[in-house]
């Protein structure tokens, strides 16, 4: 669960967060003994936290301080140690060095100091020498005092007590020789396992600095939930990636939940009760609100740990900030798709050269051949012929006309660079002398103009506004039986003109409403009617948004299909009248159709 909490084994190397719960978690309800909280302890000095895509200097954690406490017990620890054999000469001198001492002791206070100096040279020799220089230096020490003292008494009673005390002293320091090198030996495996720790612990703290550095890089923050005491532990990656500050209060868990974008709120949900019920691990992508409203992509993975007895122990996971990648797989899949749709127009393309453009030059070529051939005077046509040949020619080339006008347009938008220079057009003038120019050309259908008194000036461009009208007529020509009255209204709506191209020809399905003006798509039933391209209601389409409207389709009640757009108003600038601006919108009307 992303946004819960960080861990990563050694609990000082982030920022920690505990806290009760203001609100009932519905995963925790019928559980006894188990709640989250959320509480934020600022971190220590000397570790390496990740912080972003940076690491900084921080708290220590449990590996580095144990090799610094390891370290220093071996400095405090190492002094001289020996081998067997040194072990041998060390008890030998030692033993020499403490009878030497002695007797200069006894010179100086002029009496005898007894077995107190003998007693420590034995000490020393076991301490520096194990038991084996312990021993060596007593039994030195017994055949050098017994060499130069013992010889000295004066009687055989005083020779007695003093090979007494030698003996005891044998005894003595044997003992105390062995049990001092037995220490002695248990300090030096000591250091040796102090060594190994110091060792290990370097290693470990080596590689998590590593770790947290490649985390840190790729944005990656470590989270942990202990169930039995519900508390929660994050990164400082994790609360940079829900925009929030390390140094500032953790939210609860129910608030964290909330900050998940509500599309992904359920799959979430679903992944940690799935998990908290009995699955082993989950991993999961969603998106998550920032307090500043952004929207970023969190990919989440987390492994729940449980007891002998199959309970719920703790979570442990990761958290990754992935909206870049997610940004880049989308603009990837986008090039895809512009690509699929260069490659369909390519081919629509060829199609259309092959076929619409071949149909008026064929036929343009046959008429002017006609009308050139070698050897036919003027006078050998009528003039009617003529003039009727004459007209098919002009007709044919008015088509082509529209044709490359599409294409034109098509290409443009194909290559994002469709621009459109926004004019105000006197919306009265330019419907009738469009609707004038359509209905001699035009003449099997019958046009009528219904326009509002009151119309206002638009924003647009003439020569698009005339394309897009020449197209909806001429799909009301070709569509509609042959004589039929096509209405072509226009009136204000709010901040918008709205213009409607009305026929009472067979209609328009429901399925085609929705993609009527899809590039390349026509109706599978009139297609195989009717010939056409499918470009003419997508080049349409796209000037109307290039100018700001909109445009619908839809069947009439009373029969027949309603082809409409919308253009935004201008109004003049109150402070000066010979600027226009656009107008402001006003309340959308209650139908989602317009003029419905």
């Amino acid at each position: 669960m992303v946004g819960f909490p960080c861990h990563i084994e050694h609990d000082t190397r982030f920022s920690r967060i505990s806290a009760p719960l203001a609100e009932p978690d519905p995963w925790r309800q019928g559980r006894p003994g188990v709640t989250i909280g959320v509480v934020h302890t600022p971190p220590a000095e000397g570790t390496f936290i990740a912080r972003g895509t940076r690491v900084v200097e921080g708290t220590p954690g449990l590996a580095a301080r144990a090799s610094g406490r390891a370290k220093g017990e071996l400095e405090r620890a190492r002094d001289i140690r020996f081998g067997a054999g040194q072990s041998l000469l060390v008890g030998m001198f030692i033993g020499w060095a403490g009878m030497a001492l002695k007797l200069g002791f006894n010179e100086f206070i002029g009496g005898d100091t007894g077995y107190i100096l003998l007693m420590g040279a034995s000490v020393a020799a076991a301490w520096f020498g194990g038991a084996i220089g312990g021993v060596i230096a007593t039994v030195t020490i017994s055949i050098l005092n017994a060499v130069i003292l013992d010889l000295g008494a004066p009687n055989s009673q005083g020779r007695d007590v003093e090979q007494f005390k030698e003996l005891i002293y044998i005894v003595a320091g044997t003992g105390v020789a062995l049990l001092v090198g037995s220490r002695r030996a248990s300090r030096d495996r000591l250091v040796n396992a102090l060594e190994e720790v110091a060792t290990l612990a370097e290693t470990l703290e080596t590689r998590d600095t590593r770790l947290e550095q490649v985390l840190a890089s790729s944005g990656t923050g470590f989270w942990e939930w202990d169930v039995s005491s519900g508390r929660l532990e994050w990164s400082d990656a994790i609360f940079h990636q829900h925009g929030l500050d390390p140094g500032g209060p953790a939210p609860t868990f129910p608030v964290f939940v909330r900050s998940i974008h509500p599309a992904d709120r359920d799959a979430f949900e679903t992944a940690i009760g799935s998990v908290v019920g009995g699955a082993p691990s989950f991993e999961l992508d969603f998106r998550v609100v920032r307090p500043d409203g952004s929207v970023h992509w969190i990919r989440g993975a987390g492994r729940m740990f449980r007891d002998d007895a199959g309970a719920a122990v703790r979570m442990t996971g990761t958290g990754q900030d992935i909206t870049d990648a997610r940004r880049l797989e989308a603009e990837r899949e986008q090039m895809l798709a512009a690509e699929r749709r260069a490659g369909a127009f390519r081919e629509a393309f060829i199609e259309i050269i092959s076929h619409e453009l071949r149909t008026p030059i064929t036929t343009i070529l046959g008429l002017t051949e006609i009308l050139a051939r070698t050897g036919r005077s003027a006078g050998e046509l009528s003039g009617q012929l003529s003039g009727e040949l004459l007209e098919d020619v002009r007709a044919e080339s008015e088509r082509l006309h529209r044709l490359v006008e599409d294409l034109v347009v098509l290409s443009r938008v194909e290559r994002g660079g469709l621009e459109v220079d926004n004019e105000p057009l006197d919306t009265r003038r330019l419907l009738e002398r469009v609707i004038g120019h359509q209905a001699s050309d035009l003449t099997s259908i019958r046009i009528h103009l219904q326009l509002a008194p009151d119309l206002p000036i638009v924003a647009g461009e003439a020569t698009y506004v005339e394309q897009i009208l020449r197209n909806l007529l001429g799909n009301a020509a070709k569509y509609a039986p042959a004589g039929t009255e096509v209405i072509v209204s226009a009136r204000r709506r709010g901040a918008t003109v709205e213009v409607r191209v009305s026929d009472n020809g067979p209609g328009i399905p429901k399925v085609s409403q929705r993609r009527a003006f899809e590039l390349f798509y026509r109706d599978p039933d009139s297609a195989r009617v009717v010939a056409g391209s499918g470009i003419g209601l997508f080049v349409c389409a796209s000037l109307v948004e290039a100018m700001g409207g909109r445009i619908w389709a839809k069947r009439r009640p009373t029969g027949g299909a309603e082809f409409g757009f919308t253009l935004r108003v201008l109004e003049a600038d109150p402070d000066d009248d010979d600027v226009f601006v656009i107008a402001p919108p006003l309340a959308a009307p209650a139908s989602p159709e317009p003029g419905a």
